[in-house]
């Protein structure tokens, strides 16, 4: 009885995530249209992976190499390209991550489409991360972005990051992710890489805030769909628009990362909670 119980709380859990949420709201939002967009081209790259949609709108998200031990060759029996929009949209909700990030990218491809149809409902910000940081905060981040570190020490030194891979030179105190939950609850700053989307660690650990003031989701892999994010605690959402997709699959292909993306193909978006603007305000 405890054990259906558990199984039970587990499954409501799923329905009730992010990921789900996500899916449904771009469901929505597009109605029968979905059905209609075309993927163009599908990329896996050793550092992202980038989706190509009808109307040139292209997204991208972290390839989620790292969680294989094994081939993470996909086995699916036709290819990606040609497929409709909403069926690669389903993937968000696979177990593989690389099926997972598939999804995600495709997702973020929608949410720059979204962004043209509806501009009224995205309007984005000027925020940069360093404005939401205070010299007296405890800021943790979850994923290593190694060119913000030094920007974060300059204003605070009381900065851990936590990471799955073992970082060779870390520029200030790091741990293994296994520690959020000794690390997060206690944060005034949490900076969450977007990465934790497609490998399925971003309900639990967004669960872990406690009373985190800002609890930040960053990286070319964040959707530029703040509604579904901001209604579960995140206070900015700093991600990727795709301004050039033909470009953008190349530097996915060449196995190119974040400085390349915004070098050659993508430009820098930020989306601010509403009710942080009027705190900040006050």
């Amino acid at each position: 009885m405890p054990e259906s119980k558990n199984l039970q709380e587990t499954g409501k859990k799923e329905e009730n995530g992010i990921l789900p949420t996500l899916v449904s709201a771009l469901k929505k939002d597009f109605g029968p249209s979905l059905e209609e967009i075309e993927v163009k081209d599908v990329r896996i790259g050793l550092a992202y992976t980038g989706v190509l949609l009808s109307e040139n709108y292209g997204g991208v998200a972290c390839t989620p190499l790292y969680e294989f031990s094994g081939c993470p060759a996909l086995g699916f029996a036709d290819t990606l390209k040609g497929k409709t929009a909403d069926k690669l949209l389903e993937l968000v909700l696979s177990e593989n991550p690389l099926e997972a990030a598939v999804g995600v990218a495709t997702a973020n491809a929608l949410s720059h489409m979204l962004c043209d149809l509806k501009p009224e409902n995205f309007p984005v910000s000027n925020t940069d991360i360093l404005d939401l940081i205070k010299p007296e905060d405890k800021v943790a981040m979850v994923g290593y972005f190694g060119p913000l570190i030094p920007r974060i020490l300059k204003i605070t030194d009381k900065l851990t990051v936590l990471e799955k891979r073992e970082i060779e030179f870390p520029q200030t105190m790091t741990l293994p992710s296994e520690k959020a939950r000794e690390v997060l609850p206690s944060s005034d700053v949490i900076i969450l890489s977007a990465s934790t989307l497609a490998n399925r660690t971003f309900d639990e650990l967004l669960s872990l805030r406690s009373a985190a003031r800002e609890v930040v989701l960053l990286g070319p892999s964040a959707p530029l769909y703040p509604a579904p994010f901001f209604s579960r605690g995140i206070t900015a959402i700093m991600g990727t628009r795709i301004i050039d997709p033909l470009t953008m699959l190349t530097v996915v292909s060449e196995a190119g990362g974040t400085k390349k993306l915004h070098r050659y193909c993508g430009e820098k978006v930020a989306f601010r909670r509403k009710e942080q603007k009027e705190n900040k305000s006050a």
